[in-house]
This record gives C-alpha cells, structure tokens and sequence, in this order.
C-alpha cells in the first residue's frame, strides 16, 4: 500500500457515526500469525521462497509468472514474480490478490513488511485452502503479486495478460494485521457498483463495523481499475485509527492526528508484534463472505 499516494479529497456520503463496531472471532485460526511471519526475511529471494514453502505446506499447486522489473538499475530484482494458484473451473474468474513484497528503506534494506503486507497473504492462503474444498461458479484465481511497492509493477504486468479478459471482479488485500473495522475503497471509480455492494452485504449480514472510503491509498486494484476491470481493495485498522485515516484522505481538510499506521508501514517498525490472529481471522472470514458472494452474483 502507498500511504503517500494521495489523490485530492472529497467529502464521503457516509456517516462515520453510524459505523459499527463489533467483537473479533473469539477462536483465532492456529498459526496464522506464524505465517505471516515466515515472510519475515532480508530479501527478495528469500521472501519469494518462504512464500513458495507456505503454499507448499497447504497442499496448493501455483504457477509462476515472471515479468522485467523496468526499474532494476534503480532499486529491486532484474525480475518479479507473480504467484498463480487456480481453484476450480468457469467461464470468468473472480482474483483475490494479495503483495508479497516488501518496502525498501532508504538504507537499502527491506522492510520487514508484516502488516504491509504479510498479513494479507497469510490471509490469502488460508482462503485458498478453504475454498479449494468448495464448488464455486467461477474459476478463483488466488495471485500474490510482486513489486507492488515498485508501481504496481505486477498487477500492472497480470492485467496485461490474456487472462485478464476473463476477470469477472478482482478483491484486493493490503493491510489487515490488526484492528476490527474493515476499510475499503475507492468508491469514486466508476464500474465498481456491484462488488461495493457485495461487500455491503456481508458487512450488514455479519454486523460488522465497516467504512467505505471514496479515496483510498494505492495499491493493486488501482492496475485492474485501469483495464476496466471491477475491483475492491481492503484493509483492516482499529475503529478510531480508520476514522483517522477517513479523515485525512476523504475530509474534513487534514489536521487531525496523523494514523498510527503511517509509522509502521514502510519503515522498519512493519514487525510482527503489530500482527494480531483474532484481527488477521477476521479479515479471513470477510473476505472469504465476499468471494462467495460475488461468486453467487456476478
């Protein structure tokens, strides 16, 4: 996620008022933040790996996709590498995607990448072993994409690809280590009407406390917005931080407190002490409601 990709705010229709505010799961899944955490690694290389013996150990079968990294002479690998796991059959796909890599720092080094965004692909796995025990309508294709934190670089490479002509609805997630309240934008792109309202219903079915942003920091939906692809991105914070962050991207103009998340997200502070498996739990089971239902309506 790009916290400092910010485009000029615009006053929300909602009420931040009537958001609710519910408990967590209380049965967290075992080892999800163990997960996440096998992420935790130095470079590129290894994180890619790590990832590779996660699916491993869940018995997923993946494909790989690589793609030039245009700015290599600058910063990061010659290559990236996208990962593809296919659930079932259809006509028209429904992707849920989630960034493996992590931020560099100005030293060089890598961010730990915890919450940006490990969480999200501990999340992504264990819906991809759930639902590789369901019957859907569409193929689900699960993708963890590489060099998000380089321009989007492999989300923008996947939409360039035949495959992206078959995308009936793509569901990113990007930051949902912590908190109880599900953020999720951005809702001013047009041709997004549905998949909003799919998520709408899960969250007035379960009660869950959710808050739609109008403007949204960056992240991998912004490639499939760009092909006219319908998407969503999700995240995941703490009731009064996401009102925050409301605040700051959506209006009344800035000058509040500035969210905690901006110093833990591209810095070396993104570690796995933030990560909480009620939270990261949550998360799972909202995301996997809105897979299934897009998977029934679209």
């Amino acid at each position: 996620m790009h916290p400092n990709r910010l485009i000029v705010p615009i006053i929300t229709t909602l009420s931040l008022a009537s958001v609710p505010t519910v408990a967590q799961p209380l049965e967290p899944l075992p080892g999800i933040v163990g997960d996440a955490q096998r992420l935790d690694q130095p470079t590129a290389e290894a994180r890619f790996d790590a990832l590779t013996a996660l699916l491993d150990d869940y018995g997923l079968t993946y494909e790989v996709q690589t793609f030039s990294n245009p700015r290599a002479t600058e910063v990061g690998p010659a290559e990236g590498r996208n990962l593809i796991v296919d659930i079932g059959e259809g006509e028209r796909d429904l992707v849920v995607g989630a960034h493996y890599d992590a931020a560099p720092l100005e030293d060089g080094s890598l961010s730990h990448g915890m919450v940006d965004n490990a969480s999200s692909v501990a999340v992504l796995a264990r819906m991809a072993a759930t639902l590789s025990n369901e019957s859907l309508d569409h193929r689900l294709r699960i993708l963890f994409f590489d060099l998000e934190e380089m321009q989007l670089l492999g989300s923008a490479h996947y939409v360039s690809t035949p495959d992206a002509q078959r995308v009936a609805a793509m569901v990113n997630l990007d930051i949902n280590g912590y908190g109880n309240t599900v953020i999720y934008g951005p809702a001013s792109n047009d041709g997004n009407t549905e998949v909003y309202d799919a998520l709408e219903r899960v969250c007035a079915v379960g009660g869950h406390g959710c808050l739609r942003f109008e403007q949204f920091p960056t992240s991998d939906d912004r490639s499939f917005q760009v092909a006219g692809i319908p998407n969503i991105s999700i995240g995941l914070l703490p009731s009064d931080e996401a009102r925050q962050l409301h605040g700051l991207l959506n209006g009344p103009p800035p000058g509040g407190p500035t969210p905690p998340i901006f110093g833990i997200i591209h810095t070396p502070n993104d570690t796995a002490n933030h990560l909480d498996a009620s939270a990261m739990t949550f998360a799972y089971e909202v995301a996997l409601e809105l897979v299934r239902e897009l998977d029934r309506s679209r």
